[in-house]
């Protein structure tokens, strides 16, 4: 009995301390209003459409104040996570 609770222990601190050890690399992800979107937003089809043709990578409308933000990779970050 001693020894299955000796190595269920062992297991959890071996599983735990590996979990620690995992690096998360993520870009981060610069977002800036449109400069030639105008109106409300309500459509992110649109808002993709604007942002795409700014050399952003894409575009969403923000819930409270509708506008249209454009996102991209910020100037220098590692560009391993891809937008949608």
């Amino acid at each position: 009995m001693e020894r299955n609770f000796f190595g269920l222990v062992l297991f959890f601190i071996i599983l735990l301390t590996s979990q620690e050890m995992v690096m998360h690399s993520e870009a981060r992800i610069c977002e800036e209003p449109s400069k030639t979107f105008r109106g409300l937003c309500f459509k992110d089809a649109n808002c993709i459409v604007r942002c795409r043709s700014e050399g952003h990578g894409y575009g969403k409308c923000s819930h409270i104040l509708r506008q249209c933000r454009c996102l991209k990779a910020c100037a220098g970050a590692e560009t391993d996570q891809s937008l949608p």
